[in-house]
């Protein structure tokens, strides 16, 4: 044995067996690796969803128009974990509707297709056909209205014009549809009792004339309404009315000392201050006897809120009363007829009485030409007598 062991050619036999059994060993290794490597490698295929994938149309959108097309679609892929994972995040593909020119103007049912992804996934579209309609196209531009309700405005504030940022959008849609255009217009949302300005950004809605919405593309598709609201105002003329009790024989003027200022700004309710044509102020003349000058509080009348000036100054002017005067000179009149009667009754009343007076002052003359005759005839018979 000990020869054995001391002999070259044994231990190159020895040698070689080891390094036989050696190879075989990590042969049998590497084997068992690349099978494992595969099983993973077959493990880590997935499948997964991509939803709201929207849609490539390819045609010449200056002349057709199509209809019929759903906003998105969904994606179902399967591959390799890592390339799913990478597409479902990245979404580096398109789903696109190929060659829609050639098919021309009608309703056709076509496959959509996914274009950009990995060659190692496997996709299926849903839906996978889609039927649509090719018109021509049709540009139009047309107005916006603006639809509100007022009775949601407070009953003190009014409303002014409504106005858009865009007063007109451009429709884009098959020629039959653009047809059945009726209405464009925004519709204000509700709110109580507003009390300022409305602004609210709104989508524009377009029917026809049943009021059913049409599939249009509309630029742009929402503007900006903007309402004025504001009190109810309205600038009405004054009208003064003399009040209280007027002292005998005097008469009253009622003016406004600034001339200028013979209107006042009011505020109140709509219904009220619309019908309101003139504003009345009371001036209180008791116990006033001169002309003066008086600065008046306005009164706010039932359903006036406000008035601009608050203040009026007031001249009131005092003169004698014209019919007062008109009684004086009546009773002036009356006196002086009543003493033309009584100057004429007294005159009367003379002349009556110096009647007898002159009658008996006659008679007492023609006596007194008696007696002087007589007396005469007596000086004249004396004469003669004395005479002879």
């Amino acid at each position: 044995m000990e020869k054995l062991y001391n002999n070259p050619w044994f231990m190159k036999i020895v040698a070689l067996a080891f390094a036989i059994l050696l190879f075989t060993y990590v042969n049998s290794s590497n084997n068992r690796v690349q099978t494992s490597s595969g099983i993973d490698g077959l493990s880590a295929s997935t499948t997964e969803t991509i939803l709201e994938v929207p849609i490539v149309v390819e045609i010449d959108q200056d002349n057709y128009y199509v209809t019929g097309f759903p906003e998105t679609v969904s994606v179902e892929i399967s591959g390799p974990s890592s390339i799913v994972l990478n597409t479902k995040t990245t979404k580096n593909f398109d789903v696109v509707a190929t060659d829609l020119d050639s098919l021309g103007v009608g309703t056709h049912t076509i496959e959509l297709v996914a274009e950009g992804l990995s060659p190692q996934l496997d996709y299926q579209i849903l839906p996978e056909e889609v039927t649509i309609t090719i018109e021509e196209k049709k540009v139009e531009t047309f107005s916006v209205d603006v639809e509100f309700d007022e009775s949601f405005i407070s009953d003190e504030f009014e409303t002014g014009t409504p106005k858009v940022n865009y007063e007109t959008v451009e429709l884009t849609g098959t020629a039959s549809t653009i047809d059945q255009v009726a209405d464009v217009k925004v519709v204000v949302d509700k709110e109580e009792n507003v009390t300022e300005d409305i602004v609210q950004t709104l989508p524009v809605i377009v029917t026809d004339a049943e009021g059913n919405e049409l599939d249009v593309d509309l630029n742009p598709s929402e503007v900006t309404v903007t309402i004025p609201v504001d009190p109810v105002a309205k600038e009405v003329p004054v009208v003064l009315n003399q009040t209280g009790t007027p002292s005998a024989n005097l008469s009253y003027e009622l003016g406004i000392s600034n001339q200028s200022a013979t209107t006042v700004a009011i505020q109140g309710e709509n219904e009220l201050v619309k019908n309101l044509s003139s504003y009345p102020v009371d001036v209180d003349i008791t116990d006033i006897t001169e002309t003066t000058t008086q600065a008046i509080d306005l009164p706010l009348l039932e359903g006036v809120t406000s008035i601009d000036p608050e203040k009026l100054e007031v001249t009131i002017t005092v003169t004698q009363n014209s019919q007062g005067n008109g009684q004086s000179n009546n009773e002036t009149s009356n006196e002086s007829s009543s003493s033309s009667s009584s100057s004429s009754s007294s005159e009367s009343s003379s002349s009556s009485e110096s009647t007898p007076k002159e009658n008996e002052s006659s008679e007492s003359d023609t006596s007194s030409e008696s007696s002087s005759e007589s007396s005469d005839e007596l000086s004249s018979e004396s004469s003669e007598e004395v005479s002879e």
